[in-house]
């Protein structure tokens, strides 16, 4: 099923999945990624927020991995740049890319709080 929303809309709502999840564990099932394609724009989008490293003391972050279905190529600046402000506002600015195990997929670390 398509989700005719603004794109915006399902990122926002993407980082809220990840948000509940990250704060109020299911018992039933372990953490994960949330995951959502943009068939708009071409892309795979999955967020997860944990703390890294993964302990108490580690820093409250949310792992961001964009790229395409077909995995042809990676996701642009612009795209990327409209799909990190989408989903986190101003802590977009903030983003750090990580370097990823293919030259097709691209990974970044923000921080989280309140995006």
């Amino acid at each position: 099923m398509t989700d005719s929303r603004p794109i915006e809309a399902q990122l926002t709502d993407l980082r809220r999945r990840a948000d509940e999840d990250f704060l109020h564990p299911d018992t039933v099932r372990e953490p994960g990624r949330h995951q959502l394609d943009l068939g708009e724009l071409g892309l795979r989008v999955s967020v997860t927020r944990s703390r890294y490293p993964n302990r108490p003391d580690g820093v409250d972050q949310y792992a961001v991995t964009m790229s395409r279905p077909a995995l042809d190529r990676p996701p642009g600046n612009q795209e990327v740049a409209m799909v990190l402000s989408s989903a986190f506002g101003g802590a977009s600015s903030q983003a750090v890319e990580r370097s990823g195990g293919s030259s097709r997929i691209r990974m970044f670390r923000v921080p989280a709080g309140n995006p």
